[in-house]
């Protein structure tokens, strides 16, 4: 069983480092919620700022938005790859699971690298078989520091 969940880790990552944004929506359920928390890992995100909070709306007007070409620090794309590791997996109440793993994301875009770190916690649901993201945390090391330019997903 836990060989699905790293299948599914596995294979978001590929869809986000591809570029691949539409497929990656796919992997959403309707009542969707991707959050990347700025200063601490467990404010409230309706009464602080984050740096990522967005519904299933958000995410398609984002993932338009990327896939537009109007977005200039996308221009030339910038070429990424994700490792996942330390997946842990619990149940939770209502059929979902929460998957939590470590990453690091490296990114070049003309001629400059950055690297990502955090952890990633998951709660997935099982819809017709298949595992859906119904909400998706990233909490980066460094989400206290300034972050450089952030216009894709992590």
């Amino acid at each position: 069983m836990p060989d699905e969940f790293e299948a599914f880790l596995t294979y978001e990552a590929r869809l986000m480092d591809e570029g691949r944004y539409r497929e990656w929506l796919d992997l959403w359920t309707e009542d969707a919620q991707y959050w990347v928390p700025c200063n601490e890992d467990d404010i409230d995100p309706a009464r602080a700022i984050s740096i990522i909070y967005d519904d299933r709306d958000r995410l398609v007007q984002r993932v338009e938005r990327l896939l537009s070409g109007s977005v200039l620090a996308q221009q030339p794309r910038p070429r990424m790859r994700r490792v996942i590791s330390n997946i842990e997996v619990s149940e939770l109440a209502g059929g979902e699971v929460t998957v939590e793993s470590n990453f690091i994301l490296g990114s070049m875009r003309a001629g400059t690298k950055h690297l990502w770190i955090g952890r990633t916690i998951h709660h997935l649901r099982r819809v017709e078989g298949s595992f859906m993201m119904a909400r998706k945390k990233v909490l980066l090391i460094d989400n206290d520091a300034e972050i450089p330019l952030l216009q894709f997903l992590i």
